[in-house]
C-alpha cells in the first residue's frame, strides 16, 4: 500500500469505529435531542479527523515501506472492519 491508501484505510477505520460505537451506545443516547445528536456527531467526527490526522502528517513525505506496513498492520488496514 502506498501511503495516500494507508491514510484513507487509516481514515476509514476510525470513522467506522466512531460508527460503530455510537451505534452501540444508542440506548444510551436515545434521550438526546436532534440537535444534541448532530452535535455528537460532529464532534466525534471531528475527533476521529484530528486523531486520522497525525499518521497522516507522517506518512505524507514519502514514508518508507515497513512503516507504512506496520501501519497496516497495527490497525488491520487489510481485513475486514469492526
Amino acid at each position: 500500500m502506498c501511503g495516500s491508501v494507508v491514510t484513507n484505510a487509516l481514515r476509514e477505520r476510525f470513522e467506522t469505529i466512531r460508527q460503530h460505537e455510537i451505534k452501540r451506545l444508542d440506548k444510551k443516547l436515545r434521550g438526546l435531542s436532534d440537535d444534541d445528536r448532530r452535535s455528537l456527531e460532529a464532534i466525534t467526527a471531528e475527533i476521529v479527523h484530528a486523531i486520522a490526522s497525525v499518521p497522516a502528517r507522517a506518512i505524507a513525505h514519502d514514508a518508507p515501506g515497513p512503516a507504512l506496513e506496520a501501519l497496516v498492520r497495527l490497525f488491520a488496514l487489510d481485513s475486514s472492519p469492526v
